[in-house]
């Protein structure tokens, strides 16, 4: 690597004597190849400040090499034989857990120096190799690029004709991931500009692109717009995580002035707050799982299970597929209760004596009334026996019996169901009535069943006798079908 870098060098060193004498034995050209001669320069300098970053990169994975090596000499110098002693070196080694971001180092171990550490924000064994960061003592991660120091912009006058991409020390999914896990990232993105707008006479000269690869303005700026023979230094703060990082710039020089830029680190600080129960795969992420599998989530009313696959980025298809909802209960409530007794009054509720069923303890036998626990959709059923009682006198007028039961939620009926026995004189038959409702309730509503009785007089038939001694005619049953959460 240094014999290339020393090439590199010295092929700069041989074009720039070589320009230089063709631009003396050539003078009508001299302005043109002066320009060349500055773009060669500027890209020269680029490569060589590329080259000394991935340098650094090596000698970081060379240094953790080195350390392992030491671990291992120090091991052997004590006398012992990896293939004979039982040492660490010779059995299996539980792999060393790799944080996900420098605030995790930083937790574990308050008293962390600021340096270069290993993270892996994409999560362990999974994903894209661990990635080499500057992690500053209060917990920052930094992630560097090839386009950290001042870079000229040349000459060139069309919009946006100069272009520099920036390339990161790290792939796009770990960056996203370390986004995901950080609490506010951001960056900066400076210029040194003398007679050089960014915008000028509603024509814009220059912008930057997003990770998504849209095109982003530079904001209205005074010292750099307003042209002027002054070297200024405008910057512009992007802290919108939807954004980052910048992956490219372009500028322009349509006034022959001159100008620089650079670019901050991605900088990401603290740890993104996630909810006590998670609510998507990218929550579970967050949380630090990252074997494949399935897993139950919270929504909005209900717990539904997923399939998260964590080898995938959060942005792509197939990440989080939904399996389906579960029917979970916080605690089981069903009810059946039935009467011992006739009973015919109106506009009340119905009062129940005899509990087959009552978990949850929701149903209140002797005002007749359900309170639910708990908010979720329920269902109910209630089954009774109507009998008229004979219409007597020396000319009774035939006239239409009627009874209802209706269902009543906080004191509104919602559902009713009605048994008519037509303009009889002396009907004293008995005739089944029913009805079923499904309802959606908040903990602490009511309800109840009430009869309404025609003006003829009816009641719900339900005496204690030889012929019913093995059943009630009435009941009542409900039941908690589906809890919202």
């Amino acid at each position: 690597m240094g014999h290339n870098l020393s090439g590199t060098i010295r092929s700069f060193l041989l074009i720039l004597a070589l320009s230089t004498c063709y631009l003396t034995a050539a003078p009508p050209d001299l302005q043109t190849r002066v320009e060349q001669l500055e773009k060669n320069y500027v890209e020269i300098k680029e490569h060589l400040k590329a080259k000394i970053i991935d340098l650094e990169t090596k000698v970081g994975r060379l240094e953790a090499k080195i350390e392992k090596q030491d671990s291992l000499l120090a091991i052997l110098e004590k006398g012992h034989d990896p293939l004979k002693d039982n040492v660490v070196i010779n059995r299996p080694r539980r792999q060393i857990a790799t944080n996900r971001t420098c605030q995790e180092i930083r937790d574990a171990n308050p008293s962390h120096s600021s340096g270069m550490y290993w993270i892996d924000p994409d999560g362990q064994g999974i994903g894209d190799p661990p990635i080499h960061v500057d992690c500053t003592y209060w917990g920052a991660t930094e992630i560097l690029h090839d386009s950290e120091s001042e870079m000229n912009i040349g000459n060139c006058t069309e919009p946006g004709c100069y272009s520099r991409q920036i390339k990161y020390n790290a792939s796009d999914r770990q960056i996203q991931a370390l986004i995901q896990l950080s609490l506010k990232c951001f960056q900066f993105i400076g210029y040194y500009c003398r007679n050089l707008p960014l915008k000028y006479n509603g024509t814009v000269y220059a912008w930057w692109i997003d990770k998504d690869g849209k095109r982003n303005e530079f904001p209205s700026l005074e010292n750099c717009d307003n042209l002027d023979d002054t070297v200024k230094f405008e910057l512009n703060f992007i802290g919108d995580e939807d954004m980052l990082p910048v992956t490219r710039l372009h500028f322009s020089n349509p006034f022959k002035g001159s100008g620089k830029h650079e670019v901050s680190r991605l900088k990401c600080f603290g740890k993104v707050k996630t909810q006590p129960m998670p609510r998507s795969c990218d929550d579970l992420q967050r949380m630090g799982h990252t074997l494949n599998g399935i897993y139950s989530v919270r929504r909005a009313k209900r717990i539904e299970t997923v399939f998260c696959q964590f080898d995938k980025r959060p942005d792509e298809r197939q990440f989080q597929e939904r399996i389906g909802y579960q029917n979970i209960k916080t605690k089981p409530i069903y009810f059946n209760v039935q009467k011992d007794k006739n009973f015919s009054k109106r506009d009340v509720p119905l009062p129940f004596e005899i509990t087959i069923v009552n978990i949850g303890e929701a149903m209140d036998l002797p005002s007749g009334v359900f309170t639910a626990p708990v908010k979720g959709t329920y269902f109910f059923s209630f089954a009774g026996l109507a009998q008229f009682p004979m219409l007597t006198g020396p000319d009774p007028v035939p006239v239409q019996r009627e009874l209802g039961a209706n269902l009543y939620k906080n004191g509104e009926r919602i559902a009713i169901s009605q048994v008519n026995i037509g303009y009889l004189v002396y009907p004293d038959n008995r005739s089944p009535i029913t009805l079923q409702s499904t309802v959606s309730l908040r903990a602490g509503d009511k309800i109840w069943i009430q009869l309404s009785i025609g003006i003829s007089g009816g009641f719900l038939y339900d005496e204690r006798h030889a012929e019913v001694d093995q059943g009630s005619h009435t009941h009542f049953n409900g039941w908690l079908l589906e809890e919202e959460i």
